[in-house]
């Protein structure tokens, strides 16, 4: 039926990257309501945000 293996982490879902958009989401999210900048600004924010932190996982060897 099945042939695939259940998943043992987090790390070996297909899901593993999306934590880095969810953070960005979240980041543009508080910008945006707690400064004056506009939508368009606090996503940029929140996606050098996201990339950051990918970036910093993967020098850490996590990713």
């Amino acid at each position: 039926m099945n042939d695939q293996k259940p998943l043992r982490s987090f790390r070996e879902s297909p899901w593993r990257y999306s934590q880095f958009v969810f953070l960005g989401l979240i980041v543009a999210g508080l910008v945006k309501w707690l400064s004056p900048l506009t939508w368009l600004v606090s996503l940029g924010i929140g996606a050098v945000v996201g990339v950051a932190y990918l970036l910093f996982e993967k020098k850490r060897g996590v990713i």
